[in-house]
């Protein structure tokens, strides 16, 4: 009997220490600051939205700085443009889920030159992610939006978006469509985006897009916007801090007809 109970004392004894290790290595994690989580959001893109948006309850704020340089050159991207001039954008993205997100974005035009452009366009919309969440490589996202132009003309949006991931290359395109209730302008406007982007380092990707604009001349003999238009250009994406701040350049001049250029920065904050 005195075995067993020395035995049990010594048993406790042993423990005793082990456990109180136990407790206060877990109080110490416990208590221990956690690193932010990485940031799944993406934007290696400027004239497309990148379907890696965010996540239920993310929120994203952004400011963008975009210019052309010829009549028209920027219309779609991201107003209707009537001259040279240069465009202030301020953005908010929010996830309500993890498939659907609500943006909203006030663009405000500066003039340059002799430009008499002036004024502030709007935006709002609803963006959802149709492919299943188990799909890493294939993503794709349709979105619907109000408008209402730089000239006050109000109008509605449809876009969709694709992209297609083969390791550290990400390929994208876009189709958009709009119609402005507006007399004189055309029964729809159609433009889309063509892009590839590749991860260089895990900070920076580089790329390059093309810009199809005013596509519905094809089929138009009196269309409103003077003909389509094409922009080709690199650009180049950074991912700070986490993934939490997303910055993104670059520029793209006119082919195929009449010169002319686009260059545009986008800087985003992820909550």
């Amino acid at each position: 009997m005195r075995t067993k109970l020395a035995s049990l004392l010594t048993i406790v004894a042993l423990a005793a220490p082990a456990r109180a290790t136990e407790d206060h290595a877990a109080e110490a994690t416990t208590s221990a600051p956690r690193a932010r989580p990485e940031s799944s959001v993406e934007q290696p893109f400027l004239y497309l939205v990148d379907p890696h948006g965010p996540r239920a309850g993310q929120l994203l704020a952004g400011y963008a700085l975009a210019f052309s340089s010829s009549e028209g050159a920027i219309r779609p991207i991201p107003g209707h443009f009537d001259a040279e001039g240069v465009v202030h954008a301020l953005s908010l993205t929010v996830g309500v889920v993890d498939r659907v997100q609500l943006y909203g974005a006030t663009m405000i035009a500066q003039s340059i030159g002799q430009s008499e452009v002036g004024a502030v366009a709007v935006q709002a919309g609803v963006r959802t992610i149709l492919t299943p969440a188990r799909w890493t490589h294939l993503r794709l996202m349709v979105q619907a939006a109000f408008l209402r132009e730089f000239g006050a003309d109000l109008g509605v949006t449809g876009e969709v978006t694709g992209s297609y991931d083969l390791g550290r290359v990400r390929l994208a395109a876009a189709a958009h469509v709009e119609h402005v209730f507006a007399p004189g302008r055309d029964p729809v406007d159609l433009y889309a985006v063509a892009g590839l982007s590749v991860r260089v380092v895990p900070m920076l990707r580089l790329g390059a897009e093309y810009v199809a604009q005013d596509l519905e001349a094809a089929f138009e003999g009196d269309e409103a916007e003077h003909g389509a238009r094409h922009y080709v250009g690199p650009n180049v994406a950074l991912a700070l801090y986490g993934r939490h701040i997303l910055v993104t350049g670059g520029g793209a001049v006119q082919i195929a007809s009449a010169p002319g250029v686009l260059a545009r920065a986008a800087l985003t904050y992820i909550y």
